[in-house]
């Protein structure tokens, strides 16, 4: 199974904090994010966006940015 592995930093925090992890490679970009919020011990509350290969992906709140794509339907491995 193809794997791959994902480092999450937070920016701008001294000391840095950051987690590594390993995903499969039909990981959604749904799923990253929650998985995102697990690793780092979050309620969902640190909303963040995927800027991959200059189109940005995420999940839409109301009230929030929309995406034009579905985040359960687009994978890691494109």
């Amino acid at each position: 199974m193809k794997t791959f592995t994902i480092k999450v930093a937070i920016r701008g925090v001294s000391p840095m904090v950051w987690r590594r992890f390993r995903v499969a490679a039909h990981t959604s970009l749904a799923a990253l994010h929650y998985i995102i919020q697990i690793a780092q011990g979050w309620d969902d509350e640190h909303l963040h966006q995927f800027h991959i290969y200059g189109k940005d992906y995420g999940i839409a709140y109301e009230g929030g940015i929309g995406f034009s794509d579905d985040p359960y339907l687009v994978t890691l491995d494109l």
